[in-house]
């Protein structure tokens, strides 16, 4: 009779463990991407201010994959990856640029974002800029401290 029970308990593990290892996958696989996306957030080009003040950190507002800006005034969807505690190679990874699809990402650490913003709140040069960095800074600061 014992050895029977050993037999069913074995068959039970048998039909449910590959079941569970494949549960247990996904799950692993869904924590690593949420801490991925805790250590990244996406902000727009201007978050950083006019170009005459973002290009000191981000370069231009044009495309990166061109020499210059169009000649007529353009609207170029330029995205600020801002990220801590993950390395480059793996941001440029989940967030590529990719001219064919138009999309151009600029990659900023944490640490280097803040620096520059605080220096040009300091500055206080115009009031609407200033208000816009400071929204910028409290967003990075909610997402990563």
């Amino acid at each position: 009779m014992f050895g029977f029970k050993i037999t069913i308990f074995q068959v039970l593990i048998d039909q449910f463990m590959p079941r569970l290892l494949i549960v247990f996958s996904f799950v692993l696989l869904a924590a690593c991407a949420n801490q991925v996306k805790q250590n990244t957030v996406v902000l727009n080009y201007s978050d950083f201010g006019p170009q005459v003040i973002a290009s000191e950190i981000i370069g231009m507002e044009w495309w990166q994959w061109q020499s210059h800006g169009e000649s007529r005034p353009a609207v170029y969807d330029v995205k600020v990856v801002v990220f801590q505690d993950i390395p480059l190679k793996e941001v440029k990874r989940l967030y590529p640029v990719n001219p064919d699809r138009q999309k151009d990402y600029r990659y900023l650490k944490y640490e280097k974002a803040l620096d520059f913003l605080n220096s040009k709140i300091d500055d206080n040069v115009l009031e609407k800029v200033t208000s816009v960095l400071v929204e910028t800074r409290t967003k990075l600061i909610g997402k990563f401290d």
